[in-house]
């Protein structure tokens, strides 16, 4: 980032700044301008991902992730939420937050998505079967989304929650786009709760600190008020786009939250969708082999996602009363 030239030999140094100034506006990102002091950048949310990146392990690879033959041991019975859950530890004393059903499955592939797109997520992994002693019911447990609290990931650590309303990145395209993705994984479940501050010891995916959308498992039923959760009939029966109305974009997105995406522009969903579009069909089976489902649901999910694409990229400015 550019300082101010001080005065040190005249017009020379003033026209060195002005053309060190224009090459750093240059290289600077579309939608990537410097924040303000004390505020945190947009790479806080979102950076460009590379491309290709591994939807099957997530951001903490195959190194962090649970181990299906180890015996956990359960430390705390968690009952709040719609799923249950447990915190265990392992054999070498990591200590994780266990999800179960149905929520586990629809928070990874969610997840995974996410993280495609350059926003930030925690490393997460999914285990089909696992054994636990402490727990309610007999072993193997169901399948669970595992998420370790202190991951050897950069000094990674959770903080405080965040708002949907007032946070640093409201009115940026990035921010926009992130809500049209909520309405198509059919995620109604927005409240400041479901969000996390995380810091880290060193910069990663651009920041020392993520605004994070973690508990995303209220995922891929059909957005509506009290809908399901994981059920792909729902899901592919929902509608997506309603209409468009003095440029802005109306969705079939209910409950609670659905006033939140009451300013998406077209360009909003254009930018989104294109950026979904990027995806590989091996990409998108990862991502969705990595919440354990089957190929033939996976497949469905799929399918209906691209046809929201589809829409979304086809989408026109209109107007009416």
């Amino acid at each position: 980032m550019m300082s101010n030239w001080t005065h040190a030999g005249a017009s020379a140094m003033t026209a060195m700044a002005l053309l060190a100034a224009a090459a750093g506006q240059a290289a600077q990102k579309p939608g990537q301008a410097e924040a303000p002091a004390g505020r945190p950048p947009l790479a806080a949310l979102w950076s460009e991902p590379e491309p290709g990146r591994d939807l099957f392990y997530g951001v903490g690879g195959s190194r962090l992730a649970p181990k299906p033959s180890d015996t956990y041991h359960v430390l705390e019975i968690k009952l709040r939420g719609f799923s249950e859950g447990y915190t265990v530890s392992d054999s070498t004393e990591r200590e994780w937050s266990v999800k179960l059903p149905t929520e586990a499955t629809t928070e990874v592939v969610a997840s995974r998505i996410h993280w495609a797109l350059g926003y930030h997520q925690p490393p997460m992994y999914l285990l089909r079967e696992w054994d636990a002693k402490g727990a309610v019911s007999p072993n193997p447990q169901l399948p669970a989304r595992f998420r370790e609290k202190k991951p050897d990931f950069h000094g990674i650590e959770s903080g405080s929650t965040w708002s949907y309303k007032d946070n640093p990145f409201v009115g940026s395209r990035e921010w926009a786009g992130l809500l049209v993705l909520q309405a198509i994984i059919a995620n109604p479940d927005l409240k400041d709760s479901n969000n996390t501050i995380y810091t880290l010891q060193e910069p990663v995916e651009g920041a020392k600190q993520w605004y994070v959308i973690r508990d995303l498992g209220y995922s891929f039923g059909s957005a509506a008020f009290n809908s399901p959760r994981a059920d792909v009939d729902a899901f592919e029966r929902a509608p997506f786009i309603r209409d468009v109305i003095d440029g802005k974009v109306r969705f079939y997105f209910g409950g609670q939250y659905g006033s939140r995406l009451k300013n998406t522009t077209v360009a909003d969903v254009h930018w989104i969708c294109e950026r979904l579009s990027r995806l590989t069909d091996r990409q998108w089976r990862d991502a969705f082999r990595a919440g354990a489902y089957e190929p033939t649901i996976a497949e469905r999910y799929i399918a209906r996602i691209k046809a929201k694409i589809a829409e979304g990229l086809a989408l026109r400015e209109t107007s009416r009363e």
